[in-house]
C-alpha cells in the first residue's frame, strides 16, 4: 500500500538529513582514530562533529515539520475533493474553481472539469431521450387504449386505427432514437465517409415511390450531376422531407440537386399550400406540428439537426421548398 504524500515528504527530508549525519559521523570517527594513534586533531574535523550535533535534533524535527508544511500544501487538494464529491445528478452544471490553487493542481482540475462537462452532457441527453419517448408516444397510446376500452365496453375493435396507432407509436420510437443519437458527440469530421446526394435523392425517391402511388401522387427527382457530400446522416434528413412533403404537401413532389460554387444544394418542393414564413422557425423546433397533423414533430427538426451537425443548414425559402445546404468535396 503506497504511502500518503504527506508522510512520503516528512520521510524523505528525514533520510537527506539522516545521510548527512551519518556521513558526518563518518568523519568524526575517522578523526578520532587519528586521535588514538597519536595525529594531530584537524579543525575542520572539529567542525564536523559541531555539525553533528546541530544535525541530530533536525533529524528527529524535520519529518514533523515536512508533514506539516506537505499538509498545508495539499489543503487545496482537500478542498477540490470535497468540492467534488458534492457534485451529483441533482447538480448536474456545478464545476471546480481553478482560483487560489497551485500550478500543479490547475491542469488536473481543469481535465476534471472537461470530463464533467461531457457527463453531464451525456446525462442530460438521456434525460431529453426520456422525456421525448414520453412526449411523442403520449398520444398514440392514449388512443390505442381509447379503442381497447371501447372494444372491452362491447363495441367492435377498430383494427384499422389501432394498426394505424402501432404504426405512429413505431415511427415516434424510430424519430426519438434518431434524435438522440444527432445529441450524442459524432467522430471527427475527417473520418465521416462522402455520400453521393444525387444517388441518395434517387434512392429515397424509389424508397416513397410505392406509398406515393397509393396516394395517387407522383415524385420526380432531378439529379445527375455528381455530389460528394461529407454528411453520414443525410439520408435520414432527406427521407423526414420527402416524407413530410408526402403527408403533409399536395400534388407532385420533386427532388433536385444543384451545385453552386461553394456548396451542393438539395431541393424538396410539393404543390401544396405549405407553412407561412412566421411560422416556419418554430416549425423545425421539436415536437411543432400542425393542428392536424398525425406526426410525432421531429422529422424536421431531425433534417435541421442533421445539417447543423455536418456544417450545413436547413432552409425554407418557400412555403413548400425546404432546401439542404451542404459544403462539397
Amino acid at each position: 500500500m503506497m504511502a500518503s504524500l504527506r508522510s512520503r515528504i516528512g520521510l524523505s527530508i528525514a533520510a537527506i538529513i539522516f545521510v548527512a549525519a551519518v556521513a558526518t559521523l563518518c568523519f568524526v570517527a575517522l578523526e578520532l582514530k587519528e586521535l588514538e594513534q597519536g595525529g594531530n586533531v584537524d579543525p575542520a574535523h572539529v567542525e564536523y562533529a559541531e555539525l553533528l550535533l546541530v544535525l541530530l535534533p533536525f533529524a528527529v524535527i524535520a519529518p514533523l515539520v515536512g508533514m506539516l508544511v506537505a499538509g498545508w500544501s495539499l489543503k487545496p487538494l482537500s478542498t477540490v475533493v470535497a468540492a467534488l464529491q458534492a457534485i451529483g445528478p441533482d447538480q448536474p452544471d456545478t464545476r471546480l474553481c481553478e482560483e487560489g490553487l497551485p500550478k500543479e493542481i490547475q491542469p488536473f482540475v481543469a481535465a476534471t472539469n472537461h470530463a464533467l462537462d461531457r457527463l453531464a452532457g451525456a446525462y442530460l441527453n438521456e434525460r431529453r431521450l426520456a422525456a421525448d419517448a414520453a412526449h411523442a408516444l403520449r398520444t398514440p397510446l392514449a388512443l390505442a387504449k381509447l379503442r381497447i376500452d371501447q372494444w372491452q365496453d362491447g363495441a367492435s375493435i377498430d383494427v384499422a386505427g389501432l394498426a394505424t396507432d402501432l404504426d405512429r407509436m413505431q415511427r415516434s420510437i424510430a424519430q426519438v432514437l434518431a434524435m438522440a443519437q444527432l445529441d450524442t458527440p459524432g467522430q471527427p469530421h475527417d473520418c465521416r465517409p462522402l455520400v453521393d446526394a444525387s444517388r441518395l435523392a434517387r434512392q429515397i425517391a424509389a424508397e416513397f415511390l410505392p406509398l406515393a402511388d397509393k396516394m395517387g401522387r407522383a415524385i420526380i427527382v432531378d439529379a445527375e450531376i455528381t455530389a460528394p457530400v461529407n454528411v453520414p446522416d443525410l439520408d435520414e434528413a432527406l427521407r423526414n422531407l420527402v416524407s413530410n412533403a408526402l403527408h403533409h404537401g399536395q400534388g407532385t413532389v420533386s427532388l433536385s440537386v444543384s451545385a453552386t460554387c461553394e456548396e451542393f444544394v438539395i431541393i424538396v418542393h410539393d404543390e401544396g399550400a405549405g407553412v407561412p414564413e412566421v411560422e416556419r422557425i418554430h416549425m423545425l423546433g421539436r415536437f411543432a406540428k400542425g393542428e392536424h397533423s398525425p406526426g410525432s414533430g421531429l422529422g424536421l427538426a431531425i433534417a435541421s439537426a442533421v445539417m447543423e451537425r455536418a456544417g450545413g443548414r436547413l432552409t425554407w425559402p418557400m412555403p413548400s421548398t425546404l432546401q439542404l445546404h451542404m459544403a462539397g468535396c
